[in-house]
């Protein structure tokens, strides 16, 4: 999958966000908001951060690592992309797939990620 190649920025709020897409135009990005800024502001207000951003060329991922409970209310509430560690139980990983396949949601690997910044 093309998306690990992009360069990825690791961000917690729109500011930044928005300063990052002034500096590179027209180029192919990974935005990650982390799993600790996730922890502290909480699914609806990722959310609403992709909501704001959602009509830029870029891809919003949002990192859940382990945390199934996290992951779960993710795909609830739709976001597109989210990222998991590959240290999840097999069964646990299989599950999730298939119940974000089903509400149109990408999973992908954190460890797969080359150029964090």
């Amino acid at each position: 999958m093309k998306i690990y190649e992009y360069l990825t920025f690791k961000t917690n709020n729109l500011e930044e966000i928005l300063i990052i897409l002034k500096k590179v135009h027209n180029q192919k990005i990974n935005i990650f908001h982390s799993f600790k800024s996730l922890q502290w502001q909480g699914p609806q207000f990722v959310k609403s951060l992709e909501d704001k951003i959602k009509d830029c060329d870029i891809n919003f991922i949002v990192e859940s690592n382990t945390d199934i409970g996290l992951t779960l209310a993710l795909i609830e509430i739709g976001i597109k992309k989210i990222s998991i560690s590959n240290s999840l139980d097999k069964k646990v990983l299989t599950k999730i797939k298939s119940i974000a396949k089903k509400k149109d949601v990408n999973i992908l690997f954190t460890e797969k990620f080359k150029k964090i910044e």
